[in-house]
Order: structure tokens, then sequence, then C-alpha cells
């Protein structure tokens, strides 16, 4: 769950332009790793989670 939260401040961050990623200045990037995280948070609560039952 706390990747989804984190995924969302990462994303809005990125694309609002507030926000940029260490190293390469770029919230285009910071943006794009946020979905990433978002994507990982989502898999983990829905497809991995009814694996572990």
């Amino acid at each position: 769950m706390i990747n989804i939260i984190i995924g969302l401040v990462m994303l809005i961050g990125g694309l609002s332009g507030k926000l940029a990623l260490k190293g390469t200045n770029s919230g285009g990037a910071l943006a794009v790793f946020g979905g990433a995280l978002i994507a990982w948070g989502v898999l983990r609560l829905t497809v991995w989670k009814k694996n572990e039952e």
C-alpha cells in the first residue's frame, strides 16, 4: 500500500515539475518511476496476494 502512495507523490510531483529524479534533474523520469512503483504496488495487492492464500 505504501508503494502506491509514494508512487502517486512521485507521479504528481514529476508531472507538475515541482520534483525531479535525483541525478537526472528530470521530472518526466520521476513520473515514470512513480508509475512503475504504483504498478508494482497494485500487482502486490491483487495478483501476488491471491497466490499467498
